[in-house]
């Protein structure tokens, strides 16, 4: 381990989880907390004037959405490492974080040593995610590839792409000049497919799948 003390940030609208992560980390001569952010703005305007080597991230600050954050600061900072610390535990959230350039996920409840291991891991290049975590993307990934087993037909594809485009199931009766009760049983067909519980998920996950 060098000598120079990792610097780490913390962005979180909490004062009460900032005041809980200093405490833990504050048995480790090693790490040091430079600096601390409640919101988005604050964020990003403090980074002008000095990046940390971790930031500590929660993906729900009251002005910028976290994914967004990631985004534009490993745009703009990439020697910034990211580790988000969520109470966002869906496998979705951790994909899309991963995604958006995050280098590890942590929820709140992780325990002193599992958020050390977690920046220790991150600040010698590597990426983490919390046990508890991996378990869940593995049900995911298999609960997919069952959904998978039946692929949509053309014609759910084609009311996909039309209940994408925000239309009601009487305007796509109308459009493809079959009956609204026909459109609904697509409708009910793709939602069982894709394990939609609503059109904003069903179109989430048609996008996430390659559909749209």
């Amino acid at each position: 381990m060098s000598n120079k003390p990792i610097r780490l940030a913390i962005a979180d609208d909490h004062p009460m989880v900032i005041s809980g992560i200093r405490n833990m980390l504050h048995y480790y001569k090693h790490l040091e907390v430079t600096d601390t952010y409640s919101s988005g703005a604050a964020l990003m305007e403090g980074l002008k004037s000095g990046q940390p080597d971790i930031l500590l991230l929660d993906l729900q600050l009251p002005d910028i959405s976290g994914n967004e954050l990631i985004r534009l600061i490993t745009q703009q900072y990439p020697t910034i490492s990211i580790l988000v610390v969520t109470s966002m535990e869906s496998a979705f959230h951790i994909k899309d974080a991963m995604r958006a350039g995050s280098k590890g996920y942590l929820l709140k409840t992780a325990n002193r040593e599992t958020l050390l291991e977690a920046i220790e891991t991150i600040q010698q290049g590597g990426e983490y995610l919390e046990p508890s975590l991996k378990e869940q993307l593995l049900q995911d990934m298999l609960k997919r590839k069952s959904v998978s087993a039946s692929p949509l037909t053309r014609r759910e594809k084609e009311i996909l792409g039309l209940i994408s485009r925000e239309l009601s199931s009487p305007e796509i009766a109308a459009s493809l000049s079959i009956s609204v009760r026909t459109v609904e049983n697509h409708r009910f067909s793709l939602m069982q497919k894709l394990n939609a519980k609503n059109t904003v998920s069903l179109i989430r996950i048609a996008q996430e799948k390659g559909y749209l």
